[in-house]
């Protein structure tokens, strides 16, 4: 769907600021106090419990919402100028920055297994880049810098996590609050960046889909990305390490084969080889640092 959006519509960074905006008025909905209409003893409700957070702990969660707001930004640029396909294996690196960033940063030291299981990875996307009939240096190097904001993330949210951070902000509601200030930091760079040609970019996709179809392009994709991460969150905190790197390669598999079949891009069979083999690293790695002890500090 983001492809389908980016593909009339090339506006990327101003696109992930639509969809975060969407993303926004959801939760926004959802904590409002809303009208029971004598359902319970309250006059007004809201269906989602919402957080309380000081200002200190807004200053802690917008080190993460920073990271969230660049990786979501290249994430979308990435696709807008190579294939989906592409942009999927060269995502699979986010592992190696993980683990590079937090020997530097945490000082952490994981287990040989899980270091040897990157190198497939690393080969895999070597060979899936240089056979890619669509080759775009800009897709790589947004896809490549998205997988140091998301590690980064990982790995700031991890610090933050370590100490209880105000009230009700279980997984569904950290989400939400990094929505919240993620949008507020894309949205001046956005339109600093695509603002000039918005209006008239803007209006000739309107002319060549429709606005009917291209509003709902830009909501169903909106709600899609919001409702996917909420459940990527909460799936990380419910489920065993393993059963989440199942599901998350299975999900990179689907997103290769069906965007493929969709797009009829063309994909040679040392690409499809090189992407097999970088998502089965990746498989591997999360298997092995699921099934290895905690890492260790580097002395």
């Amino acid at each position: 769907m983001n492809k389908q959006v980016l593909t009339v519509w090339k506006f990327p960074c101003v696109f992930s600021a639509v969809q975060l905006l969407v993303g926004a008025l959801w939760i926004g909905v959802l904590w409002m106090p809303l009208p029971t209409f004598g359902l319970s003893e309250r006059s007004f409700a809201s269906i989602r419990a919402p957080p309380k957070l000081s200002l200190g702990d807004l200053k802690k969660v917008s080190v993460v919402a920073f990271w969230l707001a660049a990786g979501h930004v290249l994430s979308t640029v990435s696709p807008a100028y190579g294939t989906v396909a592409f942009t999927n294996v060269v995502k699979t690196l986010e592992p190696l920055f993980t683990c590079l960033f937090s020997f530097v940063l945490l000082g952490q030291l994981f287990a040989p297994p899980v270091y040897l299981s990157l190198l497939p990875v690393i080969g895999g996307v070597i060979m899936a880049s240089a056979s890619e009939v669509a080759f775009s240096m800009i897709s790589l190097v947004s896809g490549l810098l998205s997988n140091v904001c998301f590690a980064l993330r990982a790995i700031s949210a991890k610090t933050m996590m370590q100490k209880p951070l105000g009230e009700r902000m279980h997984a569904q509601n950290l989400y939400g609050v990094l929505t919240m200030l993620a949008l507020a930091m894309i949205t001046p760079f956005a339109l600093i960046a695509e603002g000039p040609t918005i209006i008239s970019g803007t209006k000739d996709t309107i002319k060549e889909v429709g606005l009917y179809p291209f509003l709902k392009m830009l909501l169903f994709s909106g709600l899609s990305h919001y409702l996917y991460n909420e459940c990527a969150f909460l799936a990380l905190s419910s489920v065993h390490p393993v059963t989440h790197a199942v599901a998350n390669t299975i999900k990179r598999v689907a997103v290769i084969i069906i965007s493929v079949l969709w797009f009829r891009n063309p994909l040679t069979l040392t690409g499809a080889a090189g992407s097999a083999i970088a998502i089965g690293g990746v498989f591997l790695y999360s298997i092995a640092k699921a099934k290895t002890a905690a890492p260790k500090r580097a002395a």
